[in-house]
């Protein structure tokens, strides 16, 4: 008979007993869990081929009609990964100029994203930049379900879609349960958006967060039925620099699970609209407003010193900063593929928190993550422990 593990000297007390059955069922999981993934039929897609683990984007807004055509923003004429901006040029991944589709700006950041989530990956895609630069437009929490082909329709309904697309597509070999979930942090709370209880903060104390109430979905509108009724109970306010400013950090998840052999295969895809950076100089904030700009800064402030930390190899990383740095630590970890889009103006009264957004996304070009799939062990059955145990002790003898 093969030898399945290293032969060890049978136990005889029963605490070692006991122990000698608990490494055995724990090896057993591990190879369980890597034959899964390697026997998993992987859904593959063209444009995720080579994807990087870590992708920057910048997106260009429009001007205003109410605003002067100056811009402080030119783009190179032959290369479109290059913006100058108070004539520096900075290089990324991607620049999207002001008339780039919501289409054009999903296919190149998201739609590889919603492949590597299918095939157990862990994926984040955050907005950031200065309030009013296209944020919540960008991920589509403006959108009012006007339609499947609406060409406004935003990143978080588009890999809805996606998700089923793909899952019709996979049927034949796996069989997935997608889940999501949608929360804010608002003023260093969390606020559930799906709880019936949305209104109120989540008690966290003493406990860690379990990413909120988490609703089973079999189609993309139903999906989308529960992305809009969570966000109509997110805060918003209207100030000087944007008249309908999102005051919270917002996290659209997508969770995906599969059964393959003796693994569950588990993934998520977090889509996050981070409130706008601001000034206090030029928004005018006082009493509440100004409270929220605090904690807004803060936890944008707390993701930049974590993405710092994980670019130079730190053996801390400060998750613990803010909530948000908190809640996103699954999220923002070697592990994982993470795409930054920074939206920008390119208005001249807006220079300093541009070149501030191009440098906080500069800051994180130099992330090196080596992303896993991740696979849990699913039960064994009674009879295949207890035949693991006795093959164990025969060939021990």
């Amino acid at each position: 008979m093969a030898v399945l593990f290293q032969k060890e000297t049978p136990v005889v007390d029963e605490a070692g007993l006991h122990n000698y059955i608990a490494k055995q069922q724990s090896i057993f999981l591990t190879v369980s869990c890597f034959v899964a993934v390697l026997e998993m039929k992987l859904v593959t897609d063209a444009s995720c081929e080579a994807l990087e683990p870590v992708r920057i984007a910048i997106r260009e807004r429009p001007v205003g009609s109410d605003e002067s055509m100056e811009s402080i923003i030119q783009h190179h004429s032959a290369n479109d990964q290059i913006l100058i901006v108070d004539e520096r040029p900075f290089a990324f991944d991607y620049v999207f100029r002001p008339e780039s589709s919501q289409a054009l700006v999903y296919d190149a950041l998201i739609r590889p994203l919603v492949v590597k989530m299918i095939n157990g990956f862990f994926c984040t895609a955050l907005a950031y930049g200065q309030t009013g630069t296209g944020k919540t437009y960008t991920m589509g929490l403006q959108w009012d379900h006007s339609g499947p082909h609406d060409i406004n329709r935003g990143m978080i309904t588009r890999a809805l879609d996606q998700t089923f697309e793909l899952l019709k597509e996979s049927r034949d070999q796996e069989e997935y349960e997608i889940q999501v979930s949608f929360i804010e942090i608002y003023n260093e709370k969390i606020y559930d958006l799906l709880s019936e209880n949305s209104a109120e903060p989540v008690n966290t104390r003493g406990l860690k967060f379990n990413g909120g109430t988490k609703k089973l979905v079999t189609r993309a509108d139903q999906a989308q039925d529960i992305l809009l009724e969570g966000n109509k109970n997110r805060h918003v306010r209207p100030t000087k620099m944007n008249t309908l400013s999102s005051r919270s950090h917002a996290i659209f998840s997508i969770h995906a699970s599969v059964v393959h052999d003796d693994a569950r295969i588990v993934s998520a895809l977090h889509l996050v609209d981070l409130a706008g950076s601001e000034g206090v100089r030029r928004t005018g904030h006082q009493g509440a407003a100004l409270a929220e700009g605090v904690h807004i800064n803060q936890g944008l402030l707390s993701i930049g010193k974590v993405l710092q930390a994980l670019s130079i190899g730190s053996k801390v990383i400060p998750y613990r900063d803010s909530i948000l740095s908190t809640v996103l630590q699954d999220s923002l970890n070697s592990n994982s593929y993470l795409t930054l889009l920074a939206c920008v103006s390119p208005m001249p009264e807006d220079l300093s928190e541009t070149l501030s957004t191009i440098r906080f996304a500069q800051g994180a070009k130099t992330l090196k993550n080596n992303p896993q799939i991740n696979a849990i062990a699913a039960e064994l059955k009674v009879g295949d422990l207890c035949l693991l145990i006795l093959m164990n002790i025969l060939v021990s003898e």
